[in-house]
């Protein structure tokens, strides 16, 4: 793999993309330190002090966007980071796709495959009006006008909408507004399109990991500005520090060790032994110890009842290591291949990250490995979302005052008391992440209720905002409070290692009050979470100095 390659277009790609960003939004009169006014004028958007004219829909669009991001105490160069991510995760995700010919309509949508100037999408229209939901009348007059460079940014913009159907996170049609920040000159060959051709094709083709190195190059950045500054770690500058990737022979070092180990116990004589490279045989025991380890070990595991948690999935290396794994162990059961990838996703394997662009990226690292298997697997009847979840706060509904709009919109006590536990234990979500200890409850009540809210009940003015996005925050966070409650037969994991000294204090006090014995670091705090069933198996990485350092000794004991 060229990571030379990989991290010159890292770094390239993620400066072009915020200055062209930060460039769009200004034209759009959104500013560090102010916001313009803008009005509808017959069918054109007109922003105050901008010459230029936009069609009647950007306002809508923009409207939305500053809703959203500007209103509340998101910084300015905090938003053109993450709509950077955004397209970042986009663009590489697309070249991904096109590079293994999974667009259903096979033609290259960033790139020709001839050297060609337009990308070979271009060329091809006519054959993918209807899976891209395209206007004849949009192509031809823009074709009449020599306009490639906004033709393109239209065909782009809706296979970006057409790949929601199948990759929600990374292609989310709730964010149209983000149409208006492509960056300019798309098809110059400074682009970030033009430059991603750059990478040699074998290092997308040979493995999804291509993704993860990716990722981590293009955080470099922000994470040494965040060591150099020395400042308080936040949840915005969290992520940057604590991703990462983790190289290919400690994940098979781990998984094999783990989730083979656990296959392997309940069948010794498994050819899925030849295959782990990394496994380790048992020691040999007296008579009585092997006897009694004997009686702890697993016992003819059904593939589809193992339980797997990855709490600091990042970008979805060992998830996808894992999925590897069991894909072998439904072989060796006699599962029909091609049926394999949807029971994975759909039993097996559960990701947590406080980080949403990692988070969308391991969502798409599984997708991609599932249709390297499936090749129908994007088709409705056999796609499975995969289980890999942001981990959010629950600021949102604090700030919406959810309590009284639950009232007001006739939940039920029960329901109350349920939203009130998951406010009061995400309310910091974002900086204590998988570590968070959940209850195990039944939130049924809860989502019949939100359901049920959503059908008959018609919000006032003070419930519409906790209506609109309070509900889908609620729903979200009882899904999340069941993954963190649940016990899993394997947890495996290459944990964030940052001082606790580092962090803000509500971490502190968290760590205090449920991580007495191992508070000093986050690494150690998680060698004592109990995601995992008595007797399954824990399989991370640590530093060593929680062998001997006076600050572990209760934890050592």
């Amino acid at each position: 793999m060229n990571k030379k390659a990989l991290l010159d277009y890292a770094l390239f790609a993620r400066k072009e993309l915020e200055t062209q960003i930060a460039l769009s939004l200004n034209k759009l009169g959104i500013y560090k330190d102010k916001i313009l006014k803008a009005n509808v004028v017959g069918d054109y958007t007109i922003i105050e002090g901008n010459p230029d004219s936009y069609p009647k829909r950007v306002y809508g669009l923009r409207k939305m966007m500053v809703s959203e991001y500007f209103e509340g105490e998101e910084k300015f160069e905090t938003v053109v980071e993450e709509f950077a991510y955004t397209w970042f995760n986009r663009l590489v995700a697309i070249r991904f796709m096109e590079i293994h010919d999974y667009f259903p309509h096979g033609f290259h949508v960033l790139t020709s495959r001839d050297g060609s100037y337009e990308p070979e999408i271009l060329s091809n229209l006519p054959y993918v009006l209807s899976e891209l939901n395209l206007e004849e009348d949009v192509i031809r007059s823009l074709r009449d006008q020599n306009k490639i460079e906004e033709l393109y940014r239209y065909v782009l913009v809706k296979q970006c909408s057409a790949l929601s159907k199948i990759i929600p996170d990374i292609f989310d049609v709730r964010e149209p507004y983000l149409e208006l920040l492509l960056p300019n000159n798309l098809l110059s060959q400074d682009s970030v399109i033009r430059k991603i051709e750059l990478i040699p094709e074998e290092d997308f083709m040979n493995d999804i990991e291509v993704v993860g190195w990716l990722y981590q190059f293009y955080n470099s950045v922000k994470k040494d500005e965040v060591f150099a500054s020395k400042e308080t770690i936040t949840k915005d500058t969290l992520p940057a520090v604590t991703q990462l990737f983790t190289p290919d022979w400690i994940v098979r070092y781990m998984a094999d060790n783990s989730v083979g180990r656990l296959w392997l116990e309940s069948y010794p004589n498994s050819s899925l032994k030849q295959s782990l490279k990394y496994y380790v045989d048992d020691a040999k025991q007296d008579e009585e110890t092997q006897k009694k380890l004997d009686e702890i070990k697993y016992k003819n595991v059904n593939p589809e009842e193992i339980k797997i948690i990855e709490p600091c999935c990042g970008s979805g290396h060992i998830l996808v290591y894992v999925f590897d794994l069991l894909l072998d162990m439904y072989l060796e059961q006699g599962y029909n291949k091609r049926d394999i990838p949807a029971l994975i996703l759909k039993n097996n394997l559960y990701g947590l990250d406080v980080d949403k662009r990692a988070a969308q990226l391991a969502k798409f690292s599984l997708i991609m490995k599932a249709r390297s298997i499936d090749n129908r697997f994007f088709n409705e009847d056999r796609f499975v979302n995969p289980r890999v979840f942001e981990i959010k706060d629950s600021q949102l509904l604090i700030a919406l005052n959810y309590k009284d709009s639950m009232k007001s919109l006739h939940f039920s006590e029960e329901s109350i008391k349920l939203a009130e536990y998951l406010v009061d234990k995400f309310e910091y979500g974002k900086v204590i992440g998988s570590l968070l200890k959940v209850a195990p409850k039944d939130y049924g009540p809860l989502v019949e209720d939100i359901k049920r809210c959503k059908e008959v009940e018609s919000p006032g003015i003070f419930e519409q905002d906790f209506y609109d996005k309070g509900l889908k925050r609620l729903r979200y966070l009882a899904r999340v409070a069941r993954v963190l409650s649940r016990k899993y037969d394997v947890m495996i994991t290459n944990p964030p290692y940052i001082g606790i000294s580092t962090m803000e204090k509500t971490v502190k006090k968290y760590a205090e009050s449920f991580y007495p014995d191992s508070k000093t670091d986050m690494y150690a705090m998680f060698m004592e979470t109990d995601f995992v069933k008595k007797n399954g198996f824990v399989s991370m990485i640590n530093m060593h100095g929680w062998m001997f350092i006076d600050s572990f000794l209760d934890m050592r004991k």
